[in-house]
């Protein structure tokens, strides 16, 4: 079982559902919540490949010189997850996105965007962060999730584990595009034995 972003399992398909999915359950039960500290939010953009080695340690040194401030960035970062949460929870039952939490996503996203700048790359270029203040981690995770939102009509879309206890959101990356799991190691497999327990005991 993860006790924090360091092991948790990364089954979003995509950055921004990673981040939504740092409560280790949100059906039946909340939690635990692996999101406790700003640096649980940096061990989380590392693992996804958002941030190389030199802009953790220059956010990890800020982070240890401000706590406070590092403070303030992880409650925004807690809002801006339940605000993508909520969006995409939304999503799957067919909804219409709640405004609120589009405001609030596209505000952060807003503030990343301001921060980039074009540089080149092995494909040619991109927009990328300096990293040179603790919110643009934030705004980063935001700008993915824009990105996420603005593809709804390329992609499949976002879906809820109906796991015991998950409601993880993931993009099923599947052929057959019919996974009902966030992961079929865990919850399906979990959903598969207790159907066999449900029949053995009505045998």
């Amino acid at each position: 079982m993860a006790n924090s972003t360091a092991d948790m399992r990364l089954s979003g398909g995509h950055p921004a559902l990673d981040l939504a999915n740092t409560v280790d359950s949100r059906r039946g039960r909340w939690g635990p919540d692996f999101l406790r500290s700003f640096e649980d939010l940096l061990v989380l953009a590392e693992r996804l490949d958002l941030v190389d080695q030199q802009a953790v340690a220059r956010l990890r040194g800020q982070a240890k010189i401000d706590p406070p401030k590092a403070d303030a960035v992880l409650a925004d970062a807690l809002a801006l997850r339940e605000a993508i949460y909520r969006l995409f929870l939304s999503e799957d039952a067919g909804e219409s996105y709640p405004i609120a939490d589009l405001r609030l996503v596209e505000d952060r996203a807003r503030r990343g965007r301001a921060h980039q700048v074009l540089a080149a790359n092995e494909a040619g270029y991109a927009w990328t962060s300096p990293f040179d203040d603790l919110p643009q981690l934030v705004q980063l995770f935001a700008t993915k999730a824009v990105d996420l939102l603005m593809e709804r009509n390329r992609r499949r879309a976002v879906r809820e584990c109906k796991g015991s206890n998950c409601g993880w959101l993931f993009i099923d990356h599947s052929k057959s595009g019919r996974r009902m799991w966030c992961s079929d190691a865990s919850c399906g497999s979990r959903a598969r034995i207790r159907r066999f327990r449900s029949r053995v005991k009505g045998t």
